[in-house]
């Protein structure tokens, strides 16, 4: 049996999808407050109700390590994909409990628990530019003496947990995804990306970053845990695209005006002034979040590629896709 933390997020559910259809029996895992709806209808639409109520669901907290242990009894696999996304340093404790504390519960228990084997996401928001490289790959590490958010730094800390976990007997695999595009119930912070461009005007930035469809990323830690592929890290991407890029193709579609080019120094301006309205408990932009988005970051998906042979979804094939289904939802 393998346990899903996060499973109705959006790379939770697309995973849980992935694992049933695989035949995997599994034991999924989520809060008091969070709705099994969406997960259910993604079922509907891409697969069987029927495996959907084969799911054992447990509303348990990462925190709550007695409730956590007897949840994790019979388990063979963990696939450790909740996390908490956030940018904006006012969410720091929040952040590292669930990112960090979380993700350290449970490597410990599936320690104490002999649960063999650990699947951990983590975030190309880890892993940094190296000088004189083209594109930052499975090698490229966190630099310390850079700016990151409170967000890659929790990540990188649970990242070192799950290692740990290998030292001590754990067989574990990272895998690294880039932006997630994906569609659940139009809620999620990975669908804001088509909020955002649905706006009557817009700016963006020429910034870079790696994007993949979540159809991908869920079917690339199902492959690499099916095939027994261990103490490795894995970069999940598609294709590099500016953020112009991105909002062009899904505004063109819709038929509204392209965005406005947003430039370096305006940004720099905008991240400036935000500090002043950060105090007024107003919107702000964390320097991290500034170097993000106007930084041009190349990523190599050559490892991944090479290891399950998979061709990734076209971003502007996983845009079209997602962009309709968000569209519906909103209707």
């Amino acid at each position: 049996m393998v346990f899903v933390t996060g499973a109705t997020g959006l790379i939770g559910g697309y995973l849980l999808l992935e694992l049933s259809k695989r035949g995997k029996r599994i034991r999924a895992m989520k809060r008091s407050n969070s709705s099994l709806e969406p997960i259910q209808e993604l079922f509907r639409e891409f697969s069987t109700l029927q495996k959907f109520n084969e799911i054992e669901w447990v509303e348990i907290d990462l925190l709550d390590i007695p409730s956590l242990s007897v949840s994790l009894q019979g388990i063979k696999t963990i696939f450790h994909t909740a996390g908490c996304v956030g940018f904006d340093d006012r969410e720091k404790e929040l952040i590292r409990q669930i990112n960090v504390e979380g993700t350290e519960n449970l490597v410990n228990l599936a320690i104490s628990e002999k649960i063999p084997e650990f699947v951990y996401i983590s975030s190309i928001a880890v892993l940094d530019e190296v000088p004189g490289e083209r594109s930052i790959d499975e090698n490229s590490k966190f630099d310390t003496e850079k700016m990151h958010s409170e967000y890659a730094i929790s990540k990188k800390k649970g990242e070192m947990a799950v290692w740990r976990g290998s030292q001590e007997g754990l067989k574990v695999l990272v895998v690294y995804p880039s932006v997630v595009i994906g569609s659940l119930d139009g809620k999620r912070a990975s669908e804001k990306i088509f909020q955002l461009a649905s706006r009557k005007k817009m700016f963006a930035t020429e910034g870079i970053t790696g994007y993949v469809d979540v159809r991908d990323v869920a079917f690339c830690m199902a492959e690499l845990a099916g095939k027994e592929i261990w103490n490795q890290g894995f970069i999940i991407t598609s294709e590099d695209k500016s953020y112009t890029e991105i909002f062009n193709f899904l505004r063109d579609k819709w038929e509204l005006d392209l965005v406005k080019s947003l430039s370096e120094s305006k940004l720099k301006f905008i991240q400036k002034i935000s500090q002043i309205s950060r105090l007024f408990g107003g919107p702000y932009m964390s320097r991290a979040s500034y170097h993000a988005l106007s930084g041009k970051a190349k990523y190599s998906n050559r490892k991944i590629k090479e290891t399950i042979s998979r061709n990734f979804i076209p971003v502007e094939e996983a845009l079209t896709f997602h962009a309709e289904k968000w569209r519906r939802l909103q209707s």
